[in-house]
């Protein structure tokens, strides 16, 4: 995955119906090795990636013909237009019953709201700001959880932004940490948790899933990430939360494929939710085969 944050060159912008974008920005991630900035707007989606040449971005729009794309563009750009695009995008909004996201800068928004739990974001190029289901899901999820169990530590897989992270510690927990295999993503994770006040209780870390697991145990496990990884990593997720693990990021049509998954492996199916599209899952944990599992410290190694 390239990580360089982009200095000048081509940008090929894609519209997209909202319920295809995480099927092509993963695809042009896996594929192309881009991350893709999503601006979600309504029905539909903007997705805009960076290349260093136009030659680049052409070849690209070649790939992407056979998918479902509305229209698209190329055009230069400069610097400042990758990290500022998504600011006519990114709509603020309440979550739950205690959080309440918006981005860095926005017109009219100078005053801290006080009845809500404020978690102030600037994406990047890194998905996740409570605006897509799959997010705005597990974001519901950690919301209810970790006040009803008192929860202290927090694993997110996948964290893109931060924003789950983030959102545990503002929360309760006293410990969160965010993985992700994207050097680019937890670059602005890091700086998000800076932002929010919350650094010194977020480790971030570089590690992708597939290549193996953690020996640690933590209160409630997140994973917003491909139906395929998982249920291809089912037990060693369900194994390292204690009480709950949040799941997202699925398509409808692969909910009980996943859930299954789970079930198999130890895990007890309490709460499902879908958009029509998207799907997302509680699983609890506390099962005997696996609370007997259970005797690994609460941090990463």
């Amino acid at each position: 995955m390239k990580t360089e944050k982009p200095k000048g060159g081509a940008i090929l912008t894609l519209t997209v119906a909202q319920n295809d974008a995480k099927l092509i920005s993963d695809w042009v991630a896996e594929h192309l090795e881009r991350t893709v900035v999503a601006l979600s707007s309504g029905l539909e989606t903007t997705l805009e990636i960076y290349f260093e040449t136009d030659v680049e971005a052409e070849l690209a729009s070649l790939a992407l013909e056979g998918f479902p794309i509305i229209g698209k563009s190329i055009h230069e750009y400069v610097v400042k237009d990758w990290a500022e695009s998504w600011r006519n995008h990114f709509v603020p909004m309440d979550i739950g019953e205690r959080l309440h996201v918006r981005p860095t800068s926005l017109p009219g928004e100078d005053v801290r709201r006080t009845d809500r739990l404020e978690i102030v974001l600037n994406p990047g190029l890194s998905f996740g700001t409570g605006n897509h289901f799959t997010t705005h899901f597990c974001l519901e999820q950690l919301d209810r959880l970790i006040p009803d169990i008192g929860a202290r530590t927090v694993f997110d897989v996948g964290t893109g932004t931060g924003v789950l992270a983030i959102a545990s510690i503002k929360l309760g927990a006293e410990k969160a940490f965010g993985l992700d295999f994207d050097e680019l993503c937890l670059e602005q994770a890091a700086s998000n948790a800076e932002t929010n006040g919350v650094a010194k209780q977020i480790e971030f870390i570089h590690h992708d899933i597939t290549d193996g697991w953690f020996d640690a145990v933590y209160d409630i496990v997140c994973a917003n990430v491909y139906a395929s990884i998982l249920s291809d990593t089912a037990s060693h997720l369900l194994g390292a939360a204690r009480s709950y693990l949040v799941v997202s990021g699925i398509r409808e049509e692969e909910i009980d494929k996943v859930a299954y998954a789970f079930v198999r492996v130890g895990g007890r199916e309490i709460l499902r939710d879908s958009d029509g599209e998207w799907g997302g899952l509680v699983i609890g944990a506390e099962s005997s085969d696996l609370l007997a599992r259970r005797t690994r410290p609460l941090e990463v190694k």
